[in-house]
């Protein structure tokens, strides 16, 4: 149900997976994560509530909410299959690998969309802080790929849709070219003019959504997707383009 309970609940768990958190970890109190997710302390008990009887955090009195067990895709769902076998048909889909960044493209952008409407402050706070880590490590090119892979969870997760997250951490990486930033690689592609864009389209992004607007945002996104989907493409041709480092299909 798309309520503020239930939006709340879902950020609790994208929180804890996303972070890794052991069992026994401290999350903190009922006044800290109400603070911290940007909701009253009655939405934030009845988060933790629902959480509680799904086994996934256990109450302390007078102490706080720790985490007892990270949760899964699929809660209590004993089918539930693992990456391989779910990403199976996605490997025999005779698409061309462009057809599927416009996969990308159709998701990503509704979920800026949706992130701009429901994402705590948290979660708000995540996208920039993920923004600004990138922008700080323009010369660090090992570091990139990761740093925009983070960006993107986070507007996912802001969501605060469980499907939304789940398809991004599934076939994000599944459907990029890896090392996507890499000037040695594709040095035709990746310039410091390249990176530098990014960064000031990531901040239009961050700006667009802080301002809660979803039409901004939407348009945001579809701006910085747009300029790398016709990159790629004007480079699908050439054997030394990022291109060349996904594996050809069948």
């Amino acid at each position: 149900m798309d309520t503020l309970t239930g939006r709340t609940i879902q950020a609790l768990k994208t929180h804890i997976g996303s972070s890794q958190f052991e069992s026994g970890t401290k999350l903190g109190s009922l006044a800290e994560l109400s603070e911290q997710f940007g909701v009253s302390r009655t939405v934030i008990r009845e988060a933790v509530s629902a959480l509680r009887s799904d086994g996934i955090v256990e109450s302390r009195h007078g102490v706080g909410v720790f985490v007892r067990n990270r949760p899964s895709p699929e809660i209590g769902d004993d089918s539930a299959l693992d990456a391989t076998v779910t990403l199976a048909p996605l490997a025999r889909l005779q698409t061309s690998f462009m057809d599927l960044l416009e996969l990308r493209m159709a998701f990503e952008v509704h979920a800026a969309g949706l992130s701009a409407i429901r994402r705590s402050w948290a979660q708000e706070s995540n996208i920039w802080n993920a923004a600004r880590e990138f922008e700080s490590s323009l010369e660090d090119e090992a570091a990139l790929d990761k740093l925009d892979f983070v960006f993107h969870r986070s507007i996912a997760e802001a969501t605060n849709n469980g499907a939304f997250i789940e398809f991004f951490n599934l076939m994000s990486l599944q459907i990029l070219p890896q090392p996507a930033f890499s000037k040695q690689l594709n040095p035709g592609l990746i310039t410091l003019e390249y990176i530098q864009n990014t960064v000031v389209e990531h901040r239009a992004i961050c700006e667009a959504i802080s301002s809660g607007n979803a039409d901004l945002a939407r348009e945001a996104m579809r701006a910085h997707l747009s300029r790398s989907h016709l990159r790629y493409r004007g480079f699908s041709g050439d054997a030394n383009s990022p291109l060349s480092n996904v594996a050809p299909r069948d």
